[in-house]
């Protein structure tokens, strides 16, 4: 009998033995897996900071232009830039935005919501005027068409002595009038000036006969002209281009580089223009610019020029005529108008 319960004894404890070994096992394995998991865990954690890293490294090698414009055919060429990929393809990003008039836009670059704008002489002058560095940084091809209302009679610029016109005063608009007055042995007290500051308003007041004259840009020029209005000439035909593009001192600072990444695109967006069939892009030109759909396959583009600095004679004689309408100091010089983002 006590050799049987020293045998059971015996069992037991081998029993117990061998539970406890696999019991240690158990945990061992256990704890090992776990340490698997956290370090494959781990891995897929570094991989994704990797990955969100190398993101923000993208991002923050693509900086962002934001350009404020109204619509007119100046803008074809900033639309074409994304349209065609040209600010992927320099390392840029081009955020285009549109505003209905000059005055929001304008407000928008002094909160810093925008790093530039299309302009003209007579707004850089302005800024300048206000203590507020804009600098002109590339040249626009839109044009300013002097018209007759189709009722009036008049059928040329030697006629329009005396006649009513509807412009914004202290503006492109005026000095561009003047400008096509002087080229015409006229002057600006020959016609009786209207102030109406909003475009689509002067382009009514034509139509209804109400006002003899009108200068205007694109689309309305158009849209006046397919109305019947008489075309008397216009400021590129006198060798006049005053609209421009410009970027505030702080955005030339910050991102020379894609500034001027941004000129090699537009320089290529407009050899792509003159090259191509206004068909391949007619569509672009009637949104960008704000042309009615009915407009399309009637669309015409003339060559656009390449984009540089407007010649120095050209900006004296904005600010010789700013400065005599109290618009800025008669001391402002060309390179205080200017800023060179070609040869950076």
């Amino acid at each position: 009998m006590k050799n049987k319960l020293k045998i059971i004894s015996i069992v037991l404890v081998i029993a117990l033995l061998f539970t406890a070994c696999k019991a240690q096992e158990k945990v061992t394995n256990s704890v090992g897996t776990n340490e698997t998991d956290k370090t494959e865990s781990t891995d897929i954690t570094d991989s994704k900071e990797e990955a969100d890293s190398a993101d923000k490294t993208e991002a923050a090698e693509k900086p962002v232009l934001r350009i404020g414009m109204m619509s007119s055919s100046d803008v074809i060429p900033y639309v074409l830039i994304n349209e065609n990929g040209l600010a992927d393809k320099y390392n840029f990003e081009l955020d285009l935005e549109v505003f209905t008039s000059a005055k929001d836009r304008d407000a928008a670059l002094q909160a810093d919501e925008l790093d530039g704008v299309l302009t003209d002489y007579i707004g850089i002058c302005m800024y300048q005027n206000a203590n507020f560095d804009v600098r002109i940084t590339g040249i626009t091809d839109g044009d300013y068409i002097l018209m007759a209302g189709k009722n009036t009679g008049i059928t040329d610029i030697n006629d329009i002595k005396g006649k009513s016109i509807a412009i914004s005063e202290n503006t492109l608009i005026d000095y561009t009038l003047d400008n096509i007055l002087l080229n015409n042995n006229l002057v600006s007290t020959d016609l009786k000036k209207e102030i109406v500051p909003r475009i689509p308003d002067r382009l009514e007041l034509l139509r209804n006969d109400k006002i003899d004259l009108g200068l205007m840009p694109e689309p309305f020029a158009t849209l006046a002209l397919n109305d019947g209005a008489i075309s008397l000439g216009s400021a590129n035909q006198f060798g006049l281009y005053p609209a421009v593009s410009a970027f505030s001192k702080t955005a030339l600072e910050e991102k020379t580089e894609a500034i001027h990444n941004l000129y090699v695109a537009y320089n290529e967006a407009v050899d792509y223009m003159n090259k191509t069939d206004i068909k391949e892009y007619e569509e672009t030109v009637i949104k960008a610019v704000g042309y009615p759909e009915e407009m399309l396959g009637k669309i015409e583009v003339k060559q656009f020029r390449t984009s540089t600095l407007p010649p120095k004679d050209e900006v004296e004689k904005a600010i010789k005529w700013a400065s005599d309408k109290g618009l800025c100091s008669a001391s402002l010089t060309y390179e205080q108008m200017v800023y060179d983002v070609y040869t950076k």
